[in-house]
């Protein structure tokens, strides 16, 4: 069944760890013709496992799966026929308009509708909530851990977003937000060991030009800082501007750290539940409409 389907269009919105976990599982079932989109300023946490660090890499490999950071949807042919997948951060509706999918993959996890329907493909699958299965997409797949992770709705909306899971007794705590709006600045990377208290950054609040004669306020900068000890396990890059509340990183309490280049278990089953969509809905599935690639 799925070797009928290997040809389709693929396009996934949100090069982060659920969108990067699913484009790695497809690939890895044979589907060769998978474009990622992503914003200009990726805000992944988990990087090492995102493709969305391609945008600053020009290329990123995830769990020996390759996708590479196109200027012009021109090329996304050439890298599919290289064997790689494609990324982009052009606008959405160019790309849908050009690269027409036959399957779009909603998984931007930005846990609301933002006019997300079924006419985007034949076939539309959600990941997470924000979206109603059978009104906003065909299929949607659970991303809240416990007995129905990665369970296809094909009606009705998912469970709500649940704390993060408990390690040693931290879920919040584990959590690293921005505590206002500006740029993240930091010299850690994932992997460091902190202690709790430490500071490992600062969100520096921009100026409007308009504002400068009026002298830096004291504030300007706001400091980041861990609330538990433990290790890095994922964190925004150095200079990428944040909203007040934006998750920017985490920490692992166990000081675990062979895990942090692999897709994780949660996101591996996520992916396994839009492979289950696809085939479940393959019968939606046409020949692409001719783009302009």
């Amino acid at each position: 069944m799925i070797e009928g389907l290997q040809q389709a269009r693929i396009l996934v919105r949100g090069a982060g760890e659920l969108g990067s976990a699913v484009a790695v599982h497809l690939a890895n079932q044979g589907f060769g013709r998978i474009l990622l989109v992503e914003r200009p300023f990726p805000k992944a946490v988990r990087r090492r496992v995102c493709f969305s660090e391609a945008v600053f890499e020009h290329a990123k490999t995830v769990d020996g799966v390759t996708a590479r950071y196109v200027m012009s949807l021109a090329e996304v042919d050439a890298h599919h026929e290289m064997g790689d997948l494609a990324l982009t951060t052009q606008p959405l509706e160019q790309v849908v308009a050009q690269w027409p999918p036959q399957v779009y993959v909603e998984a931007a996890m930005l846990r609301s509708n933002w006019g997300l329907t079924k006419d985007m493909a034949p076939l539309v699958i959600a990941l997470g909530p924000g979206y109603h299965a059978g009104r906003d997409c065909h299929a949607l797949v659970e991303t809240v851990r416990g007995p129905r992770l990665g369970r296809v709705l094909s009606g009705g909306q998912p469970l709500e977003p649940a704390p993060p899971a408990e390690i040693l007794g931290f879920t919040r705590e584990r959590v690293i937000k921005a505590p206002r709006s500006g740029i993240f600045r930091t010299g850690y990377d994932i992997g460091h060991r902190v202690e709790q208290g430490e500071k490992i950054g600062l969100v520096v609040f921009v100026f409007a030009r308009e504002d400068l004669y009026k002298g830096i306020p004291v504030d300007s900068e706001a400091p980041v800082v861990a609330r538990i000890s433990g290790v890095i396990r994922g964190l925004l890059r150095d200079g990428v501007p944040v909203e007040a509340g934006d998750k920017i990183g985490d920490i692992d309490p166990r000081g675990v750290t062979d895990d942090l280049a692999h897709v994780s278990d949660k996101a591996q089953r996520v992916a396994e539940g839009v492979l289950e969509a696809i085939v479940l809905n393959a019968h939606r599935l046409r020949p692409p409409e001719t783009g302009g690639t």
